[in-house]
């Protein structure tokens, strides 16, 4: 149990004040800076780089809409007299036809029928464009980098297992590659634990691992760690790892051929996670002369 200990973990060799969990169970890691400005420690374009689909694409659209409003208040305080074509004279009726002109101008469609005619309104048509021009350029620029940053596409099952092993128990977990070209060759992993103990802390310990690397994952990877003499959770009943409390870090990395770069996948297992005397069933089966893998499956269990 000694010479498993791991002060390699990134989290200090033992630390007794830290709550919850370590690494959320999407993998990203549960630490927040304090300390320093939101401005020295945030990165806008990793942000927007990571963020979901749905974040970004809402900050794309309400920038988009806010900054036409902008110039649209900026053509209307120019003056009535500052844009040709202009049809509407009621205030509505006015504001949409100087918000359609902004985002023509933005987007240097440039469609026509409105013009500026005023000075004023030219130096604002310009700036507009300027504007328009350079913030596409960054929108696509953030586009391309996120459809081209390499990342996993590797899902891993939402329970740890507590399960029969051989002559003993093992705890062991799923994962699967849920993209069809996108499959990883070399893949390996590593597992770490952290449990609480009176005297120390939090205490972390590298995990044996039946087996660590793959070489190639095309099919779900049951990952055990068998609880033998090298294990820290070695003779001990199901009460006394749970009163541990254990956080169980999985960290996998493999080759994607499509990106051609290492990809990165982790995740995590709380004790609210393990799973006592259940076991996984199985994901794939033959069919017509061909593996059939039922994704649907991969968090299927059953008591043993």
């Amino acid at each position: 149990m000694i010479e498993n200990v791991n002060q390699d973990t990134g989290f200090g060799e033992r630390t007794s004040d830290m709550g919850g969990r370590m690494v959320n169970k999407d993998g990203s890691f549960n630490i927040k800076r304090i300390g320093i400005s939101v401005r020295d420690r945030a990165s806008g374009y990793q942000s927007m780089l990571t963020m979901p689909r749905w974040r970004f694409l809402s900050i794309i659209f309400i920038f988009y809409f806010l900054i036409n409003c902008f110039f649209t208040a900026l053509y209307w305080l120019a003056g009535p007299s500052g844009l040709e074509g202009v049809e509407k004279v009621r205030f509505w009726g006015r504001i949409k036809e100087l918000f359609f002109f902004s985002t023509q101008t933005f987007t240097t469609v440039g469609y026509g029928r409105v013009n500026p005619v005023g000075e004023l309104t030219n130096w604002i048509a310009a700036v507009e464009s300027l504007i328009g021009f350079l913030s596409f350029a960054i929108a696509a620029g953030l586009l391309y980098g996120r459809f081209s940053r390499p990342r996993s596409f590797i899902r891993f099952s939402e329970s740890l297992v507590y399960a029969k092993y051989k002559e003993g128990y093992a705890l062991m977990f799923r994962l699967v590659c849920y993209k069809d070209d996108h499959l990883l060759t070399n893949a390996e992993v590593r597992l770490n634990a952290r449990i609480v103990t009176k005297n120390k802390g939090y205490q972390f310990f590298n995990l044996n691992l039946e087996r660590s690397h793959v070489d190639s994952l095309v099919l779900n990877w049951t990952v055990v760690h068998p609880i033998d003499e090298h294990s820290p959770f070695f003779g001990l009943s199901q009460k006394d790892i749970v009163n541990l409390q254990p956080e169980i870090s999985a960290y996998l990395t493999g080759f994607d051929e499509v990106y051609s770069s290492v990809v990165v996948a982790r995740a995590s297992y709380a004790i609210k996670d393990f799973k006592f005397g259940f076991k996984f069933l199985p994901m794939y089966f033959s069919r017509n002369q061909r593996t059939e893998l039922d994704l649907s499956k991969l968090n299927l269990i059953d008591q043993e």
